[in-house]
């Protein structure tokens, strides 16, 4: 049979281990749900930095397409011929971080060149860009290829 002291330690020290176990496994999912809020935050700045720099190459592609009309008559070029006639850095291929440039060329109605860009992002979700000849406006779409009736992005 177990003396009274005995038994206060015994069990004090299931109480203090019972409680030491409770406050560890509490802190571990806090911590742990912490870092969950924290890898959500960078992966939202990952993207949110793949936008902007999908965004600064169209601006790009808009002043190289400009420069380009200047120099050739009116006509705009493919991203190819930006690239080639030294108006585009090589670097503004069809593909910048996660994005695909796609550049369209032709002629509108009354025989007036038009060109139009869209940015998609390549194998993640996110947000679709366009941009045109005929407007300085950059326009977004959530969720599919974006088009000139989409509205136009706000920072």
């Amino acid at each position: 049979m177990k003396t009274l002291f005995e038994y206060c330690v015994t069990n004090r020290s299931r109480a203090f281990i019972s409680s030491t176990i409770t406050t560890l496994l509490l802190a571990a999912c806090i911590s742990l749900s912490g870092c969950q809020t924290y890898t959500t935050g960078l992966k939202q700045d990952v993207a949110r930095a793949n936008e902007l720099s999908a965004l600064a190459a169209l601006h790009a592609i808009a002043l190289a397409q400009q420069t380009y009309s200047v120099s050739n008559g009116g006509k705009y070029g493919s991203l190819q011929q930006l690239i080639d006639g030294g108006f585009l850095d090589a670097n503004i291929s069809s593909e910048k971080k996660d994005y695909v440039f796609t550049i369209e060329v032709g002629q509108k109605a009354g025989s007036e060149e038009f060109y139009s860009c869209k940015a998609d992002p390549k194998d993640k979700p996110g947000r679709h860009f366009y941009i045109d000849s005929t407007s300085r406006e950059t326009h977004v779409n959530p969720t599919q290829p974006a088009t000139a009736a989409d509205p136009t992005y706000q920072p």
